[in-house]
């Protein structure tokens, strides 16, 4: 069953207050619950977020070496992402990739979507508590090895899964400020023709939480697998139940089948193996998406409302939407 979050909801106090008055209620719920809720607060702007995000955590930091496009917005608040709105976010702790990932998350809505776009989170120590014995002890004894392929500045990839030009992540051109970026995070650096870019590092599959020492799933395998979209459409078609959906997910099955008869692996937009080179079998992913369901809070946005998130616990994603819809990040560093 799903963790719920800690849950507030407004009595018309505004949120800065509210949050300066029950800043250690809010964070023991963080502690205990993954992550803490703010409904109907009407939050109505980025520098107000910003302020109420300070007050949970105030070591906000603006460096984003992710894969999803963002945003800047102001100050240290991001749009959450700007991949298209069929497209699925599946659950992650943020940057899990990195050895030092955001401590904390926050989410606030401007605007919500007509139908769909929720942001589910998953208690992720929950998940490896569930994951089957075998396969989880094969995933701590071998690691994971993520790749992510970054096409140069102007040039687009063929992939509909491709990610932005790197100097559109690291704010640069400057290949050596890049190279040396990437040797502060233990990313490796491999420069390609056509000024294309590679990144490659291995990380434990699983983290032990810093306060409360439960093992957590911790890693991007359910994001970087190249069967991972089409069986994350497999959930969420069952769950949003519209012939869109079906469709996305037969789409994505065809894309997959494409990409793996003309890529190899590594040339894919996103890759992932075993920390020792290995491919992780297709049945893994589908036994670990079937378990982060399993554990999904789902619950629709309104405009005005905010999410705290515990990043060494709490994963969260986005689910397919139509209409306009604009969410906000922000995070606080290790």
């Amino acid at each position: 069953m799903p963790s719920e979050p800690l849950i507030y909801t407004s009595s018309g106090e505004p949120i800065v207050p509210f949050i300066e008055r029950h800043t250690e209620e809010i964070q023991e719920g963080l502690l205990q619950h993954g992550a803490v809720l703010f409904k109907g607060f009407g939050i109505a702007d980025a520098p107000t977020f910003e302020r109420a995000a300070k007050h949970i955590d105030p070591e906000l930091k603006d460096d984003y070496l992710g894969t999803s496009p963002r945003n800047r917005v102001s100050g240290h608040v991001f749009s959450a992402s700007e991949l298209p709105p069929h497209f699925p976010i599946m659950q992650h702790c943020e940057m899990s990739f990195l050895p030092r990932a955001p401590r904390k998350l926050f989410f606030w809505c401007k605007i919500a979507p007509e139908t769909g776009g929720e942001t589910p989170i998953c208690d992720f120590a929950a998940v490896y508590d569930s994951l089957d014995p075998g396969i989880r002890r094969e995933f701590e004894e071998k690691g994971v090895t993520t790749l992510r392929n970054y096409s140069g500045p102007g040039q687009k990839g063929n992939s509909v899964k491709q990610l932005k030009p790197w100097p559109d992540m690291f704010l640069t051109t400057d290949k050596d400020r890049v190279n040396a970026i990437c040797r502060e995070h233990e990313l490796e650096a491999h420069w390609l023709p056509g000024d294309a870019l590679r990144l490659i590092n291995t990380r434990p599959a699983v983290k032990v939480h810093p306060r409360h020492g439960r093992k957590v799933w911790y890693n991007h395998t359910q994001v970087f697998h190249s069967a991972s979209a089409q069986l994350e459409y497999s959930h969420i078609a069952s769950h949003q139940k519209t012939l869109r959906s079906h469709g996305l997910k037969l789409f994505l099955k065809l894309n997959d089948l494409w990409e793996s008869a003309s890529q190899k692996p590594e040339e894919r937009a996103m890759h992932v193996t075993f920390g020792n080179g290995e491919e992780i079998p297709k049945t893994y992913v589908s036994h670990l998406m079937d378990v982060i369901w399993k554990h999904l809070y789902i619950t629709p946005w309104q405009a005005g409302d905010m999410i705290a998130i515990d990043n060494d616990r709490t994963a969260h994603g986005r689910l397919p939407y139509t209409g306009s819809r604009e969410v906000n990040v922000c995070w606080a560093a290790e």
